[in-house]
């Protein structure tokens, strides 16, 4: 008997030392990515869109080189495009990062994978449950949390100080009224250092439309009501368009506000042309350290953070919105999405979520990701604003939100043009958001 188990023994030794190592079946991975980190603080080597991303599918081929990642980045104008052209054409990636204000769209279409059924639990309780809830649609969780980014305004405190303003500047408590901002635009134009538009706009897009939604808000209005209904037809609603737009008529906002995109909104700022835009943490560390970087400020720059004005008795919150990543449901088999998930989970680590917010200035989705930025004195008055004011409900997760969302520009530009007064305005945008909602 021994002699049998010996001899087995060795039978086995030998089958297992001569049989042929069989590779793993070869796996294709989409990766899809916003330009988010195409140019990250810490990592100097990347200036291209999709370099990072690269870089980070790379390591993880080597890890496993049977899988091999397709990365494309997309500009922001171009996702709002190019996904849903390729959905229509039945051929999205495996993965795509972008703004839940978007995800949320797909999720809602039904044309994402439930990622509730895919990622380990312990994953699942690391993320902080806010996100998880507006992540969740109907039941699914469409997409993973990924960072989130506040929304605030950054004023130029060295223009102010040079016309002998800066104490217009609420730098103590960061809160002003509607009409302290008001007074704070109007002098500032009237120093003649060359501030032409004090405050820089755009609405010819969608895009940073929480600019434009941040007056509504200060005026108590709502652009999204809680339970998810428009609120364009709200008395307080009305009052901020009529506010920002009296902005606008007194030459306080860019004049080509209508046309702007967000280059000319940075360039206004970069020059001195104007001294205040929207912008938080990413504006403030990313966008203008680069432009200084690069040489194209060509004025004295103190960028302070400061809340949103807001009328009597309001309270100005904070706008945040989170990016994430939703894996599209493209009828892979099991195997293949077992390394759609091990990659998923590969991007969105603890680990990598420190370095994605390290160099975008946003917030990690993870609780293990802790605080990145915690020796930056703004990152940590920015937090500590977002726990005082609270957050504005940008509706990014409502049915119809982008539709909604895209209906709006039109009407902002009429009423900046005088084509609409802020009442049709509001009345029309009221019978198209019912529309959109009715479908």
């Amino acid at each position: 008997m021994k002699n049998f188990r010996f001899i087995l023994a060795i039978a086995v030794l030998l089958i297992v030392l001569v049989a042929p190592t069989f590779a793993q079946e070869p796996v294709t991975i989409t990766y899809w990515t916003d330009p988010a980190l195409a140019q990250p603080t810490t990592l100097p080597e990347f200036t291209q869109l999709a370099e990072f991303e690269t870089w980070q599918a790379e390591q993880f081929m080597e890890m496993y080189p049977h899988v091999t990642v397709e990365v494309r980045g997309l500009d922001w104008p171009e996702l709002s495009t190019v996904v849903p052209t390729a959905l229509a054409a039945g051929d999205p990636p495996d993965i795509l990062k972008d703004y839940l204000g978007r995800t949320s769209g797909y999720g809602a279409q039904e044309v994402t994978v439930d990622l509730f059924t895919l990622l380990p639990q312990e994953d699942i309780d690391d993320l902080l449950p806010s996100l998880v809830g507006l992540y969740t649609i109907d039941g699914s969780l469409h997409a993973m949390p990924t960072y989130f980014w506040n929304h605030a305004m950054i004023v130029n405190k060295a223009l102010f100080d040079e016309a002998g303003l800066g104490d217009m500047i609420p730098v103590d408590d960061r809160d002003w009224t509607l009409d302290e901002f008001y007074e704070a635009l109007t002098a500032i134009k009237a120093a003649d250092i060359g501030v032409d538009f004090p405050y820089t706009l755009q609405v010819a897009s969608e895009q940073g439309d929480y600019d434009f939604h941040a007056y509504i808000w200060g005026a108590g209005g709502e652009v999204w009501n809680a339970d998810c209904t428009p609120g364009f037809d709200n008395p307080n609603t009305l009052a901020g368009l009529e506010f920002v737009n009296k902005l606008y008529q007194e030459g306080l906002i860019n004049s080509d506000a209508t046309t702007a995109a967000y280059a000319d909104q940075t360039n206004n700022l970069f020059t001195g042309k104007s001294a205040v835009m929207g912008g938080g943490m990413g504006v403030l560390n990313n966008t203008i350290g680069n432009a200084i970087t690069n040489g194209e400020v060509t004025v004295e720059m103190d960028p302070v953070i400061v809340t949103y004005p807001h009328a009597e008795g309001e309270v100005s919150g904070l706008g945040v919105g989170p990016s994430g990543f939703a894996v599209f449901d493209k009828g892979r088999s099991d195997y293949e999405m077992e390394w759609v998930t091990k990659f998923l989970l590969f991007l969105n680590s603890s680990e990598s979520q420190v370095t994605y917010t390290q160099n975008n200035a946003q917030f990690p989705a993870r609780a293990s990701a802790g605080v990145p930025l915690e020796d930056d004195a703004n990152y940590a008055l920015t937090l500590e604003l977002i726990q005082e004011r609270g957050t504005e409900n940008l509706g990014l997760a409502c049915a119809g939100f982008g539709e909604v969302r895209v209906a709006q520009p039109p009407h902002w530009q009429a009423v900046f043009l005088g084509q609409e007064t802020p009442e049709e305005a509001l009345a029309a945008l009221s019978e198209e958001a019912a529309f959109i909602l009715d479908q």
